[in-house]
């Protein structure tokens, strides 16, 4: 029902559930749509099948709109299918019933490219866009990213070995909140006393899952937040170096920093993330004008984007990646382009192009009270095909991709490279491999008969700091059930 009612809210902006099988919304177009399964089938038995991924059972599926825009689409499909096809005729309905056409048709999930992987295993590359737009009704331009972005993720997660897991290691601390974050962040000028006991914890957290047996070795470590580098010097070296000499890495594991706010960036910092083995660096302007950094609450300029870009380089980091968002309150399509073209400019390995989701929590939710602001907009989508076309002339391949619930014209975020691009990253969006999760409101997960079981650190600062012991036991015994 939870997947449904996503779809719905897609079209009008709200869902309520009303007991266990039916939902409702705000609408003038007075709808009423309803979904049968024949024969039968309880909801208990619909999610575990599901999540086993395979079923002898056929069933047939039927959903019709009542009413004077009478519509009915059925079919008969495996029941494990069962929730992605009732998605499916609901989003299929409901863009006949409004003339809404959503990019990426009813692949409203985190992970389309998983539903991709499928349609190529079972029907080959050639075949693939042309199923994922005829039957999930994908646009013609996401049905192709959608299956190269498939093959890259798929390559990549190849790689990994049985024993591998993944570290994710956060900091609740920045220099400031940006307007469309809903993190929970502290500004970390003003806590200074809070800095050395959070960093305690997470050195103690790490101490405690790590120390003695511990099934596995960390393929790749993303350090994450909030702003890691928004840490004073001393600390931010005892950050890095006690919690990697107590992780077991693997030989070459892969070290990603975080630096997202370049205005946190100075020689001293990047020697130290240098130093400690860190490979990989992400200094993410989001936008390469000045005006809209002050808008959303970024206090850096432009000019400081460069710089801390260009004094990388200088101390020998050669695998840098750069964000922007799309679809930034008061940016045209040519102030994106334009940030994407003055961000070839500096050359980095990879650049991640997010569009701009606007989050419960989030100062930007009061600015986007009116759900006609995330309904398509064909200037914001040929915008961002047009910046996918520029990275693909420069170079740039998708390497990984994932949506988020409220993002502006239903868009997505994708990682595009001209290298191998981040393991870390493609991992840890499949949902096939183990993450520890160190800090406060980080999540673990261990991976059982194809579904996810999670850990999540409180996210309030000091009930963490209070219950890390409490923690540790939690995940020790979550990782070494499944050893």
């Amino acid at each position: 029902m939870a997947a449904l009612a996503d779809l719905v809210r897609l079209f009008f902006g709200q869902a309520e559930r009303i007991g266990d099988s039916s939902l409702t919304a705000p609408s003038d177009l007075n709808l009423f749509l309803t979904s049968a399964v024949d024969p039968p089938i309880s909801a208990g038995k619909a999610r575990l099948v599901s999540r086993s991924g395979r079923s002898d059972q056929e069933v047939r599926v039927t959903s019709r709109l009542e009413g004077k825009q009478a519509d009915m689409v059925s079919e008969r499909i495996p029941l494990h299918l069962l929730r992605r096809v009732l998605k499916r005729q609901l989003y299929l309905l409901l863009s006949r019933a409004t003339g809404l056409d959503f990019p990426w048709g009813s692949l409203t999930g985190v992970r389309p490219t998983q539903i991709a992987l499928e349609v190529i295993n079972q029907s080959g590359e050639d075949q693939a866009a042309a199923i994922l737009s005829d039957y999930w009704r994908l646009s013609g331009s996401k049905a192709a990213l959608a299956v190269k972005t498939a093959l890259a993720e798929d390559a990549t997660l190849r790689q990994l070995e049985e024993d591998d897991v993944m570290l994710y290691v956060g900091l609740p601390f920045c220099p400031g909140r940006c307007l469309y974050c809903s993190f929970i962040t502290q500004d970390a000028g003003r806590q200074e006393g809070s800095l050395v006991h959070y960093v305690d914890a997470v050195i103690r957290e790490a101490g405690g899952i790590f120390t003695g047996r511990f099934p596995g070795k960390i393929r790749a470590v993303y350090y994450g937040g909030g702003t890691p580098t928004s840490l004073p010097p001393a600390l931010f070296r005892r950050y890095l170096e006690e919690v990697l000499a107590l992780a077991p890495l693997k030989q070459g594991a892969e070290l990603t920093m975080e630096a997202g706010r370049p205005d946190t960036l100075d020689r001293e910092k990047l020697e130290i993330i240098r130093d400690c083995g860190f490979q990989r660096l992400c200094i993410n302007p989001q936008t390469m004008h000045d005006e809209t950094l002050r808008r959303i609450g970024r206090h850096h300029t432009t000019d400081q984007t460069v710089a801390s870009f260009r004094l990388a380089r200088s101390l020998g980091f050669t695998d840098i990646n750069m964000d922007l968002i799309a679809g930034l309150p008061g940016e045209s399509t040519s102030d994106l382009l334009d940030s994407v073209k003055r961000v070839l400019e500096l050359n980095p390995e990879h650049i991640t192009l997010h569009t701009l989701a606007v989050k419960k929590g989030s100062y930007l939710d009061r600015l986007f009270d009116d759900h006609g602001a995330l309904l398509p907009d064909p200037v914001l989508i040929e915008a961002v095909g047009e910046a996918h076309r520029l990275l693909g002339q420069a170079g740039f391949r998708p390497y990984y991709l994932y949506k988020q619930k409220n993002c502006r014209s239903g868009l997505e975020n994708t990682g595009f490279t001209r290298l191998a691009g981040s393991l870390y990253n493609v991992a840890m969006m499949s949902d096939q491999v183990p993450v520890v999760g160190l800090g406060s409101g980080s999540t673990s997960k261990v991976i059982l008969e194809r579904t996810a079981r999670r850990l999540h650190n409180p996210k309030d600062l000091r009930l963490y700091i209070e219950r890390v012991d409490r923690q540790v036991a939690a995940k020790r015994s979550l990782f070494l059930s499944e050893s």
